[in-house]
């Protein structure tokens, strides 16, 4: 059987934990693209060989490609020539874990921003990915890795949404159900939930467990079959992910990431649906469960919950994240007291951005880290090779 063809956009971290786990197991015929030849080149190798190591002789092409504006054409080209049956896009600026790596008491203050004023970041690239993808490959599956609950329904806004994201509400998945599963005394394989939450819940809860306000997510669960939910408190559910479940965060944490990215790669073209967790979905705001399957991606609410009631939700997890609205053109406003904080320490601030101001905002915001991270003395990963790490 014909192998399809998987497109990985963004060489960075992200892409060599998803490529680590899917290359050995050599379902698609793999082609990883990034604005630097040599180093994709390199990975590409590297995943290669190591799958030979198992006597997997896999098929890794490297390719070059540049997200900015001037290579928007050249990008369609090089789309035409690989065809992609799938596009993930993994490309971003700036990495959210970048600020992971900062001194406690620096990241402490600066994560109170959310990331909802880092978005500039992630948009830009994704922006001009999607327009060569509808100028050569408008049928290729798009799925989104860089801050999908926001980038997918801004791209939404201007005809451009990819087609899913991935991350987020799904990396909150199985903790939870290992939480319920430890309250029903039960294993977590005969548990079955289904989520609905923004970035913001999904990057709150396993650090502080449920936050304050009630209203930024949706729990159903059921267990054997048996729908359960609210036969334990959210509160408990959500204080055994932050307790009893904690884990590694940071560049570590993408690993649960780059696994949930490939619950969704591998189950795009089954042929029976499958049921999982993705942020973005068809341009919506925040995380939702969904099903894949047949070349398509499906919303797959519990039957007590409408959809304008999940993505009000959602919005109103976008809103806690720093991101006041999406208003019909693409324009993104931004909410005040989170973009206080990039403005009390990095002096940098916007009220609203235009889709197409994305690329200036964004480097406009590099030079304004760079010179944060200058002035607070850092040295080796957190200084050396910055200006590199901005555009893995």
């Amino acid at each position: 059987m014909q192998r399809r063809k998987l497109l990985i956009v963004g060489g960075g971290n992200l892409c060599l934990q998803i490529l680590q786990i899917l290359v050995p197991r050599n379902r698609f015929e793999f082609h990883v693209a990034s604005r630097d030849l040599e180093q994709t080149t390199r990975l590409c190798n590297l995943v290669r060989l190591a799958a030979l190591q198992q006597d997997v002789a896999a098929q890794v092409q490297p390719w070059e490609m540049d997200l900015t504006e001037a290579a928007i054409e050249r990008n369609a080209q090089t789309l035409a020539r690989i065809k992609p049956d799938i596009i993930v896009n993994c490309a971003s600026l700036q990495s959210w874990r970048v600020i992971t790596q900062l001194p406690k008491a620096k990241f402490d203050a600066l994560d109170q921003a959310q990331l909802g004023p880092w978005l500039p970041m992630h948009l830009a690239p994704a922006y001009a990915l999607m327009r060569a993808v509808l100028q050569s490959c408008p049928k290729s599956l798009v799925v989104n890795a860089a801050f999908p609950d926001a980038v997918n329904a801004v791209l939404y806004k201007v005809g451009m949404a990819p087609d899913v994201g991935v991350g987020n509400v799904a990396n909150l998945i199985p903790a939870t159900r290992c939480a319920i599963a430890r309250l029903a005394r039960c294993e977590p394989l005969q548990v079955r939930v289904k989520l609905i939450g923004q970035h913001y819940f999904s990057h709150y809860v396993p650090r502080e467990g449920l936050p304050p306000l009630q209203e930024l997510h949706n729990l159903t669960y059921w267990v054997n079959g048996q729908e359960l939910t609210g036969e334990f408190l959210d509160e408990k559910i959500f204080a055994g992910v932050a307790t009893e479940f904690r884990r590694k965060g940071g560049m570590d944490g993408q690993y649960l990431t780059a696994m949930s990215a490939v619950t969704v790669i591998e189950n795009l073209y089954a042929d029976t649906e499958v049921h999982v967790h993705a942020p973005g979905p068809h341009g919506l705001p925040g995380g939702y469960p969904v099903k894949v399957g047949m070349g398509k991606v499906l919303l797959d609410l519990p039957y007590s919950v409408k959809r304008e009631v999940a993505i009000d939700l959602n919005e109103k997890g976008q809103c806690q994240d720093g991101i006041e609205a999406i208003l019909a053109d693409g324009t993104v406003v931004f909410g005040r007291p989170q973009m206080n904080v990039m403005q009390r320490l990095l002096g940098f601030s916007m009220s609203a951005m235009r889709v197409q101001d994305a690329a200036g905002h964004a480097l406009e915001l590099g030079r304004k880290y760079q010179e944060f991270t200058r002035s607070t003395h850092l040295h080796g990963a957190c200084d050396h090779g910055l200006e590199q790490r901005l555009f893995a």
